[in-house]
């Protein structure tokens, strides 16, 4: 999702939100990463939500929630996001990984397991039903500023439209070359929006993430 809104001065502005996945012991690892337009000083100041279809009908089954590990397990802040899914059809929520959103910057990476969108009697991300959809919202927990970020995307966790999980080393002031591939067929089912490139050295902001559009031409 790349969020084109002319970017204003709160850390929760976001600019654009990706996904990859892994293999995982028998599971699957999907990473979030959002991107905002500002810095922040400590993330969990910050909510992020992504709303997920699994079932392909229009409404969300699931919630990634970005979120202060010890507000919501605790009731209190102790400054470190995690990484929270909740469902829309039960109570109760998961979580298996704190985010990695380092301090003074722009960049939060989510991780979760499919079988997190996976609950007994619930709708199902799994194999069988690789396919989802997500939007997103940002939400800056010091004021009432809400991010609606614009559009939806689609993604199969399991067989992605494009190559991913690539990673180059690159010194300061050098270039690197990564190959891309495309799946006609799949693409044809979840087109990639663009690629984003997650660069958390960088300057915060837009230098931490390239948004990098992509066409399929026959």
């Amino acid at each position: 999702l790349n969020n084109s809104k002319k970017p204003g001065a709160n850390p929760a502005n976001v600019r654009g939100i990706g996904v990859q996945s892994f293999p995982s012991s028998g599971d699957q690892l999907l990473v979030f990463a959002v991107n905002t337009w500002n810095r922040w000083s400590n993330a969990a100041t910050n909510e992020f939500d992504i709303y997920v279809d699994v079932d392909g009908d229009g409404n969300a089954d699931y919630i990634i929630v970005g979120v202060d590990f010890g507000a919501v397990t605790a009731g209190s802040f102790n400054g470190r996001m995690a990484a929270f899914v909740f469902s829309t059809h039960s109570a109760g929520a998961s979580v298996n990984f704190f985010a990695q959103a380092p301090t003074d910057g722009s960049t939060a990476l989510l991780p979760i397991l499919s079988s997190q969108l996976c609950r007994t009697g619930e709708p199902c991300l799994s194999a069988a039903n690789p396919r989802l959809t997500y939007y997103a919202f940002g939400f800056d927990l010091l004021s009432n500023f809400v991010d609606a970020v614009a559009g939806t995307a689609k993604y199969n966790a399991y067989s992605s439209a494009i190559s991913q999980g690539d990673f180059v080393s690159v010194p300061k002031g050098a270039s690197g070359t990564v190959p891309v591939t495309v799946n006609p067929a799949e693409w044809a089912q979840t087109p990639a929006l663009g690629q984003m490139i997650v660069t958390l050295d960088n300057k915060s902001g837009a230098g931490e993430a390239a948004l990098l559009p992509l066409t399929l031409t026959p």
